[in-house]
């Protein structure tokens, strides 16, 4: 079996990185995609205790979480992307049960996250976004597309340019 991670920053034209895997492997069988996105820390502080209360029940059953928060507003982006996502891989010809997705909260380099987690779900394969380069930026600030490249020893990584 193949497996995918496929790493969605869950902004404007990350469509298209499904919209591929959909064309290119349409009528494969046998893969699974997991759907990965890193939600940026918020401080509870800016959080209403609402909020908060509810973050700290995810802790609950998400223990790798625990200490961490986030914005409802990125969380809920986040959801109706995975929902897009999962309804063109669905319409594209692959079973439901193919089809997972996670998120983390960011704690550290985005590049090594995303790899992280390739390994734990045993995935062969990662996928991951390109927006049209900026060298100035690039050079400063470097993209975390390069470092995934730089960076996988056994993964293949399909980069999409968006």
């Amino acid at each position: 079996m193949e497996r995918f991670l496929i790493a969605l920053d869950c902004r404007q034209d990350c469509e298209v990185i499904i919209d591929y895997m959909a064309r290119v492997l349409k009528g494969a069988v046998d893969h699974e995609f997991n759907l990965l996105h890193i939600l940026p820390t918020a401080s509870p502080d800016r959080l209403w205790k609402e909020e908060i209360e509810r973050i700290e029940n995810v802790h609950t059953t998400r223990p790798d979480l625990s200490g961490y928060f986030w914005e409802a507003e990125d969380e809920n982006i986040m959801k109706s992307c995975f929902a897009q996502a999962r309804q063109k891989l669905l319409a594209a010809g692959f079973g439901a049960e193919s089809i997972n997705s996670s998120f983390v909260v960011e704690s550290g380099d985005r590049a090594e996250i995303i790899l992280l987690k390739a390994v734990e779900l045993g995935c062969s394969t990662i996928v991951i976004g390109r927006r049209r380069s900026n060298l100035v930026r690039d050079f400063f600030r470097g993209s975390v597309s390069t470092a995934v490249i730089k960076a996988a020893r056994s993964f293949a990584v399909w980069v999409i340019e968006m």
